[in-house]
């Protein structure tokens, strides 16, 4: 797989940029609450850029004062952020606001080291944090890139990206959620919440819409129903 850096490996701007009323004021505000939230500190070595300190003992340990819900929607929420930023900074690039604020690289040093994409540690996935990151998974592995996570060969099928993902089901599954793709289609569904019914006959996971199109003549499903 091939991943995006997005600005990982960057120390801020080069130049001043024009970007739509507002920007500045938001990055700022949605850093600081991120670092509120997650206890981040920030840190300085010399004349380099802020970053955020990794090695405090809460960024180091996994942040064990802020629980798993908290946690994992905070980080989610900020790495769609990131981004999201980071593809509105390269439109705002290419096509300048013409009534807006301009964002210098100054400007840019108070809130740079917060563009960092953060993780959680599988040990503290929620369901729903389990889900979205399975969900990306099976689109990269369809060759669809997703989240800046690219496949470097040839896209899986339907059935091989599946099975992938219900190996890792044993092992990182949270809430049971034995997800699984309906059979005919092309997406993630989860048996807990009725995405799809086990057909025990068929030994395949069924759209519970499709359930009557079973040709089988004792289909299990079809005798529930």
């Amino acid at each position: 797989m091939s991943f995006h850096t997005f600005f990982m490996l960057t120390t801020g701007l080069s130049k001043p940029m024009q970007v739509p009323i507002g920007t500045k004021a938001s990055i700022i505000a949605h850093v600081e609450e991120v670092e509120r939230v997650l206890g981040l500190k920030r840190t300085q070595y010399l004349t380099n850029p802020v970053h955020w300190d990794h090695f405090d003992a809460a960024f180091r340990n996994g942040f064990p004062d802020v629980d798993d819900k908290t946690l994992c929607e905070t980080v989610e929420n900020h790495n769609v952020w990131v981004r999201r930023l980071y593809s509105d900074m390269g439109e705002w690039s290419s096509n300048p606001p013409t009534d807006g604020e301009t964002i210098t690289p100054e400007d840019a040093s108070e809130f740079w080291h917060g563009l960092q994409q953060l993780e959680v540690h599988p040990h503290r996935w929620t369901a729903d944090y389990y889900r979205a990151r399975m969900e990306t998974l099976y689109e990269v592995m369809r060759g669809r890139p997703t989240d800046g996570i690219s496949f470097d060969t040839k896209a899986l099928t339907v059935k091989q990206a599946a099975a992938v993902i219900r190996i890792f089901d044993q092992y990182l599954d949270p809430g049971d959620m034995r997800l699984d793709v309906p059979d005919g289609y092309d997406y993630l569904a989860s048996f807990d919440d009725g995405g799809y019914d086990w057909c025990d006959t068929c030994f395949k996971p069924i759209h519970p819409d499709c359930v009557w199109e079973c040709k089988r003549r004792k289909c299990s499903l079809k005798e529930e129903n």
